[in-house]
């Protein structure tokens, strides 16, 4: 006679999604079906987890990514693709791909954004957050350069600090990220598709 489980027996969940109870029935190509199962195994995940990861990346960040950041995302992704297409390979494997990926992407940007007319104007809200700060950081947050320093500093460490949300301890986020429903699994892909070891080197 078979056994029964008892409730809340068998294997416990893992991943970022938890408390999964609504249902899905869709048909995909077998060559859909094996890209997703290879980038399950890739990133360490069931196949469950690697579509609800995919669809959730897509869904989320439609609804609440703002029109001009994914649209930004578009572009960079275009552009990387038209220079890859070129060269023969990624701005990952090749310095001058990347150089010329970044150049690509500056340029880009620099002909769809507004125009400037001698010095750039501070936004309102930057306006009103360095009222209030020591004269020398204000002066770092009002000049785009120092400010992008900032900002990339701390995104690379974010990055560089990251690794599996299922390791313990857990590793606080710096930054919370509304677009994925567990941030700490985003850090820890960015982390892999970078190519980063423990020590946070290539």
């Amino acid at each position: 006679m078979a056994r029964k489980r008892a409730p809340g027996g068998g294997r416990k969940p893992t991943g970022e999604f938890k408390g999964k109870s609504a249902t899905i029935t869709t048909r995909v190509t077998p060559a859909t079906r094996a890209a997703l199962e290879q980038a399950a195994i890739a990133n360490g995940k069931s196949l469950s987890q690697e579509i609800e990861s995919r669809l959730a990346e897509s869904t989320y960040a439609d609804r609440d990514r703002a029109k001009p950041v994914r649209t930004l995302g578009e572009l960079a992704k275009t552009v990387a693709e038209d220079v890859e297409q070129i060269t023969g390979t990624n701005w990952l494997a090749h310095p001058f791909t990347a150089e010329t990926t970044r150049s690509a992407i500056d340029r880009v940007l620099f002909h769809f954004g507004p125009r400037r007319d001698g010095e750039i104007p501070l936004p309102a809200r930057m306006q009103e957050s360095t009222r209030s700060m020591p004269s020398e950081m204000a002066e770092n947050y009002r000049h785009p350069l120092s400010l992008a320093l900032m900002v990339a500093t701390m995104r690379i460490a974010w990055i560089e600090g990251a690794r599996r949300p299922d390791e313990n301890p857990p590793l606080p986020d710096i930054w919370d990220d509304p677009f994925r429903p567990d941030p700490t699994w985003r850090r820890w892909q960015l982390f892999q598709d970078l190519g980063l070891n423990r020590e946070g080197q290539k």
